[in-house]
């Protein structure tokens, strides 16, 4: 394989897939009543911002702003192109439920943030408690071992998140009372500097990040041990089997190291698209991150801030899944001297 044209090809892949998002992002959003009108202060109607819960009423000057900055005094295919370049240029337009029709990008910023982090270590334990308990299944498949692992992976990941969410929520939040039932930090600590603040954040995490990995462990799981069971049967495990190599030997040296290379690619790809499923649990548990702001903004009707968390999600996956593939061709030479 080429590994300069692969690479080439896999990143006009990623530029291609995120233009025909981005168009589809833009045709949705026109479709939205009043947005064809030939009347551009009815076109703003989903735009701007609006009165009530802390938002601002609009102004002939916002409006005004809106029109300019989109052109929705002009045809779909001016706006289209207006559109692009405004992404290029880092605008993704004005939330219509914040005062002062703030921009979007300013308003998912902090909260991207907050949920890469979390998101991020639930989906590392999460990683290493399913790839543990594959390893497991894997190696002692059709025993009672296997079965109780597979049971129970499949049991955690058919139940309904939420649900989840509410036993924990219920167990340990209000029924024993050990943890923290919502929020991210507690309010007498709101004005504290960061490392004051750590470990109440990890504390209010607990719960979270636990409804997670229960939800998702088996994916990594069941993905480990179809793997594994699949490479005890090729031929060099028999030969070192033959070598009289300890079942650890052949687990470790042999065996994990072909079979972890399909959860590589599982792992990548659902990190990205984690990012807004996570909002079940963040509604749950009232945490300020991306998957509550899409949901915030559903409820509020919130056109721009709505179609920028879209964009940015299918983003993500779209880039997570590029990652896997050029990963996958370094560590498998199999893919790489195809």
């Amino acid at each position: 394989m080429n590994l300069r044209r692969f690479l080439i090809r896999k990143a006009v892949y990623v530029v291609l897939t995120i233009f025909f998002i981005a168009s589809l992002n833009f045709f949705l959003v026109q479709i939205l009543p009043g947005m064809l009108s030939p009347d551009p202060e009815e076109a703003t109607r989903f735009l701007l911002p609006r009165g009530g819960g802390g938002a601002s009423t609009s102004t002939n000057a916002t409006r005004d702003l809106i029109i300019r900055e989109w052109g929705l005094d002009k045809s779909i295919l001016e706006r289209y192109v207006i559109y692009l370049g405004n992404l290029i240029q880092g605008n993704w337009g004005r939330s219509a439920t914040y005062k002062s029709g703030i921009p979007v990008a300013d308003i998912i910023g902090s909260r991207l943030i907050f949920t890469v982090a979390w998101v991020g270590i639930a989906t590392a334990l999460t990683m290493w408690f399913g790839l543990f308990l594959g390893r497991i299944s894997g190696w002692y498949r059709g025993r009672p071992r296997d079965i109780a692992i597979t049971l129970g992976g499949l049991t955690g990941y058919s139940m309904p998140t939420f649900w989840i969410s509410l036993v924990l929520l219920f167990m340990f939040a209000y029924a024993i009372d050990i943890f923290p039932a919502s929020m991210d930090v507690s309010p007498e600590l709101y004005n504290a500097d960061f490392l004051t603040q750590l470990p109440d954040r990890a504390y209010h995490m607990i719960l979270p990040i636990i409804t997670f990995v229960i939800s998702n462990f088996a994916i990594f799981t069941l993905t480990l041990r179809n793997s594994l069971t699949d490479v005890l049967t090729e031929d060099f495990m028999l030969t070192a089997r033959a070598k009289g190599l300890t079942d650890q030997e052949q687990l470790q040296r042999h065996a994990l190291p072909n079979a972890r290379l399909p959860v590589l690619t599982v792992g990548a790809f659902y990190f990205g698209w984690v990012l807004s499923g996570a909002i079940l649990v963040e509604i749950v548990f009232s945490l300020p991150g991306i998957g509550r702001l899409e949901w915030d903004a559903v409820l509020q009707s919130d056109g721009p801030l709505l179609s920028a968390v879209f964009l940015l999600s299918t983003i993500g996956v779209v880039v997570a899944n590029a990652i896997a593939d050029v990963l996958y061709v370094f560590v498998d030479p199999r893919v790489r001297e195809a």
